[in-house]
């Protein structure tokens, strides 16, 4: 079964949306809300990129194992294994949810629901209830940590490029897409400020002063973020994440816990998340030069040849 065109934006989006931003997505599109971050992030997924592909326990059966692989690249999850196995692996991502189907919960679930799993994950479904159970036990152990949560990189980066999928087309943006950056807007300024606040559990003493004056003053925040985005162009990943960092450390604003380098990774996306969509108001690039109107001159030298660095790399 052929999967269809995907759209890295789109996936890219989903992978490092939160819970608050994958529930309003799901409200907008009429997708239930109900569930984890995980299993709403998989239903959104289905949603948006795979609505024409047959994910039912019969569809999954009709793919090849090269295509199963694309479909749990898709998903985010890990992709490699033999073809029962990544059948047993998109069947338990698309239907389960891996905070509730685990070993342990297996000793309350009825005969039944035993036999069904084992018949769903392709292993013998006839003897004692124990033997079901170890039928099923031994299938989530080999499975463990592979299904019902994305990669820990795609939470924290997105997609540093195009997914490498073998036998599924990647959609390129047209010439004339309105992708570019823009000035962040209310509702992701106050996300912001949320997750800055959040953050400061993890951070030290001056890291926590920072981090208050942040959240604060989100605004600050989302005028340096753009600033990168300027220069760096709209799709923000980890090398952006690295200029702002060292512009925050030129106006006073140190970060080296890379836990809390991590949470502002995550905010200055959720800015960025704002620059695909179909608004006009697209910011042009910059040069130095006006860059002394959106800041102090305090460190603007220094500003000027970590820019230069970052254009070169």
């Amino acid at each position: 079964m052929a999967i269809p065109e995907v759209d890295p934006l789109v996936l890219d989006r989903l992978y490092r949306s939160d819970l608050r931003s994958l529930r309003e997505n799901a409200e907008r599109e009429g997708v239930s809300k109900r569930g984890s971050v995980e299993v709403l992030r998989a239903s959104l997924i289905r949603h948006h990129v795979l609505s024409d592909v047959d994910l039912s326990w019969e569809g999954i059966q009709s793919f090849s194992n090269r295509e199963l692989g694309d479909l749990l690249r898709i998903f985010g999850v890990k992709a490699s294994g033999s073809h029962k196995e990544r059948r047993q692996r998109t069947w338990l991502h698309v239907t389960q949810d891996a905070n509730r189907l685990t070993v342990e919960s297996l000793a309350t679930m009825e005969r039944q629901k035993l036999v069904d799993l084992c018949r769903r994950l392709e292993v013998p479904s006839s003897g004692p209830r124990t033997v079901l159970m170890g039928h099923v036990a031994g299938v989530l152990a080999s499975q463990r940590k592979a299904w019902g949560h994305i990669k820990r990189s795609l939470r924290r980066n997105g997609l540093l490029g195009s997914p490498k999928l073998e036998t599924t087309r990647i959609k390129t943006s047209e010439a004339n897409s309105k992708i570019g950056v823009r000035e962040p807007d209310v509702a992701s300024l106050e996300d912001v400020s949320d997750l800055l606040s959040h953050s400061l559990r993890h951070a030290g003493s001056q890291e926590s002063r920072v981090l208050q004056t942040l959240s604060l003053d989100s605004g600050k925040f989302g005028r340096m973020v753009v600033t990168v985005g300027m220069v760096k162009g709209p799709i923000w990943d980890q090398s952006s994440t690295n200029l702002l960092i060292s512009i925050m450390g030129i106006r006073g604003l140190k970060i080296s816990s890379e836990r809390v380098r991590r949470d502002i990774h995550l905010a200055a996306s959720r800015i960025a998340e704002c620059w695909i969509g179909e608004s006009g108001e697209i910011l042009e690039g910059i040069d130095i030069e006006s860059l002394r109107y959106r800041f102090d001159d305090r460190g603007i030298v220094n500003l000027e040849s970590m820019i230069k660095k970052s254009r070169l790399g």
